[in-house]
């Protein structure tokens, strides 16, 4: 990537309004380049596009405000117009597994005071690997089980979107198993009885691919016990479960309850639930009660960080047969955030014999809360 420039992305919108006595001219930059580029790589000329000479950005102070955030991504070159990068940009830190990442700057001249709008289109790039839960998965299966049976196992997860994110999985090859996908769901499939007096322990090795250039990918180790009898696996008794929250629930706050039902008996038949969770931040947030299917708060819940968490429970029986079922827990937003008003002025003192209507400041009030969100 080095200190390749990207061009902007369409026209550039420029309309002018008044606030008070104050006129400004506003214009809408647009960049798009990938995330992680080296430290001052070129992003694009914000001379050329704002079609000022270099001149101009220099004794009108021009310079990028990053409102709301303790970082500086970008900065302008002032003897080339261009705007480059200052520190490392990841993707995933500012925007998660959101389609779309667009990081928002000021650009403000002074004498006249002009403020644009600039909006940094953040490109994903294949910089992470699949990875499971778990470097080990442990199946219990016992003897009897026909030839056919399907075995859910827990997805990878991939930190990346698109095709930079896990597009297919591959089984080494084995005596008895097969792998399954079956929209986007994938299951172990018995392809050869088993037969504990002849093996009673068979290790996996399954592999999860990410669509990337150079491809990337991540490995877990199936442990399979083979047992005898336990013909049933538990079955949840809803499809996907859904629920909906408020931000800033306490914690020990009960979100939901899921239940699974096992047809075999004794220990066979008892159930226990886990969190199959794809990321840390899911893990923070929610906790499961291994033996009711209670799922409470644990941890910070913000709308403005994360509006909607997708996780999977799994259930297991005594002897380890496995069931997975889709979870999706749905925030709502409360007015938690007040405004916040980001004032820019002139650097310089104003002479008392200024003229009326000399631009001396821009005021910009922003909320962090959603726009449907009910006032208090």
């Amino acid at each position: 990537m080095g200190d390749k420039g990207f061009s902007a992305l369409g026209p550039i919108f420029c309309f002018s309004y008044f606030f008070g006595t104050l006129h400004i001219v506003h214009c809408d930059l647009s960049y798009s380049f990938p995330e992680e580029m080296k430290r001052e790589s070129v992003v694009g000329n914000i001379a050329k596009d704002l079609g000022f000479g270099l001149r101009t950005l220099s004794s009108r102070k021009a310079r990028v405000d990053f409102e709301g955030s303790s970082k500086r991504y970008c900065d302008i070159n002032l003897r080339t117009g261009d705007l480059i990068t200052s520190e490392r940009i990841d993707r995933e830190s500012l925007c998660g597994k959101k389609p779309s990442c667009v990081v928002k700057v000021d650009l403000v001249l002074e004498n006249p005071l002009e403020l644009h709008r600039v909006s940094l289109h953040i490109q994903d790039v294949n910089d992470n690997s699949p990875k499971f839960k778990k470097n080990l998965i442990e199946m219990e299966i016992g003897e009897s089980t026909v030839k056919g049976n399907r075995f859910s196992i827990e997805e990878a997860h991939d930190a990346d979107i698109g095709q930079n994110a896990v597009q297919g999985y591959k089984l080494q090859k084995n005596d008895n198993f097969i792998l399954a996908v079956d929209n986007n769901k994938f299951e172990l499939v018995l392809e050869n009885i088993l037969d504990r007096e002849k093996q009673k322990e068979i290790n996996l090795l399954l592999t999860a691919l990410d669509g990337g250039s150079p491809q990337r990918s991540g490995t877990v180790v199936i442990h399979v016990t083979v047992l005898d009898a336990n013909n049933n696996a538990p079955v949840f008794s809803q499809a996907v479960y859904k629920a909906s929250l408020p931000e800033n629930s306490s914690p020990d706050t009960i979100v939901i309850k899921v239940s699974a039902t096992d047809a075999d008996e004794g220990v066979n038949g008892d159930v226990t639930y886990d969190l199959s969770h794809v990321s840390d931040d899911d893990i923070n947030a929610f906790s499961i009660d291994p033996k009711t299917g209670e799922i409470r708060v644990t941890g910070v819940i913000d709308f403005e960080d994360m509006n909607l968490f997708e996780m999977r429970v799994h259930t297991k029986d005594g002897l380890g047969l496995t069931s997975y079922v889709n979870l999706l827990i749905d925030i709502t937003d409360v007015n938690d955030n007040a405004p916040a008003i980001y004032v820019k002025s002139l650097s310089n003192a104003i002479p008392e014999n200024v003229p009326p209507g000399t631009e001396v400041g821009i005021i910009n009030v922003q909320d962090s809360d959603s726009e449907n969100t009910p006032t208090s």
